[in-house]
């Protein structure tokens, strides 16, 4: 199989000799209110390790939606020790440790500052802000290259568009530049995906959905075991089933395919569900697909169902929904935009509902060569 690391040359990282540096950088709340002066203490990590400075070579790693522990990516590593730069690394506002209200809670007032352009602001006066402390050892003629993947890649290539004379370039995979309301296209990748193992991959994995959903809506005392095996009592019926279809999406999504495959294959429907019940934790936790969790405003630093969903409802979309066509439908249609919208309402309130007129637009152009599929991103504010 083709592998992007070998194909560059690149060394693996022994992520645990690297020195990482952990600190905090005081950040504005509102960067849209030049009145507004209130700080927080954002987090964030230095990688010296390979770091040359007459070269002045810096990546920007971004943290996404969930808590940052550190640099740990094996490929942005990888092209740090091979171009002899220096990582850094921020923490997304309202994850982990970075949060704008300290330990309050996490309100709905208190999460109106949780957007993609506070994020990108972030961003930028966090880059200002090493190139201009000197324990850093970079200076203004420093070339820098944001990183990212999936959300965070999106913010590469925002930040990218947006602050052009900061960055010399930008790495975004699988980045999901186009907001997007009813995303059924998810789905149909990841069925093109699951039939790499096999046709056979992607009807086991219909199959079990079709069978736990008539599980819970027509045996409720095989309903009640589901949810037992699977840690998940908190959860409605379509809830269960808009999180019991993630652990396919999430388990294909994040390399583990084949395992996923390999242990559907010619196996009984119980032992499949056995397996699922002891892997899931792997990927995700039924309580990011509860609106009883979701509408829970306590902190929690491990915590991100609740800061993460009120980005989808309130300004990304990006619901998984199951495409028209059965025949590459991996979900419940339960698991429709009606559900979505009350996830949202019963987490959040009336009226929060994605606006994705309001979000920066990007135009792919894509031309097919013999081997591989070569694509140029064009970025545009929607007017």
């Amino acid at each position: 199989a083709f592998n992007i690391l070998n194909f560059l040359g690149l060394k693996p990282v022994n992520v645990s000799s690297l020195h990482q540096k952990e600190d905090y950088y005081d950040q504005l709340i509102n960067h849209f209110d030049p009145q507004d002066i209130r700080k927080f203490r954002q987090r964030y990590y230095v990688v010296d390790d390979f770091y040359n400075p007459k070269l002045q070579r810096v990546f920007l790693y971004i943290c996404g939606e969930g808590e940052c522990t550190g640099i740990r990516n094996q490929f942005t590593l990888q092209l740090a020790q091979r171009l002899e730069a220096k990582v850094v690394a921020l923490e997304h506002r309202y994850y982990g440790v970075s949060q704008p209200f300290g330990e309050a809670n996490l309100s709905l007032e208190n999460l109106r500052y949780l957007t993609a352009e506070q994020a990108l602001e972030d961003l930028a006066s966090f880059l200002q802000f090493v190139k201009t402390t000197k324990e850093f050892n970079v200076n203004e003629k420093s070339r820098w290259i944001t990183i990212g993947g999936s959300y965070p890649g999106a913010l590469s290539a925002w930040f990218r568009y947006k602050y052009p004379h900061l960055t010399v370039g930008a790495l975004g995979s699988s980045a999901v530049v186009n907001p997007i309301v009813d995303f059924t296209a998810f789905d149909e990748q990841i069925k093109l995906s699951a039939r790499k193992s096999g046709q056979w991959c992607f009807d086991a994995i219909k199959e079990l959905n079709s069978r736990v959903e008539s599980t819970l809506f027509n045996d409720s005392k095989g309903a009640k075991a589901l949810r037992e095996q699977f840690g998940a009592h908190g959860l409605t019926n379509t809830e269960f089933l808009w999180f019991f279809s993630d652990i396919f999406v999430e388990l294909i999504q994040y390399g583990a395919r084949r395992e996923l495959c390999n242990a559907l294959k010619d196996q009984s429907h119980d032992v499949r569900l056995e397996w699922l019940s002891k892997n899931y934790q792997r990927v995700i936790r039924p309580q990011d697909y509860g609106t009883y969790f979701l509408a829970n405003e306590t902190y929690d630093h491990e915590r991100n169902g609740r800061q993460w969903m009120y980005q989808q409802c309130s300004q990304f979309g990006w619901m998984q929904t199951a495409p028209i066509d059965d025949r590459t439908s991996m979900r419940s249609k339960l698991v429709n935009l009606d559900f979505y919208r009350r996830v949202c309402k019963l987490a959040y309130g009336e009226g929060i509902w994605p606006n994705i007129e309001a979000v920066s637009y990007t135009h792919l152009r894509a031309h097919e060569t013999g081997r591989n599929l070569v694509c140029r991103l064009l970025l545009e504010k929607k007017k």
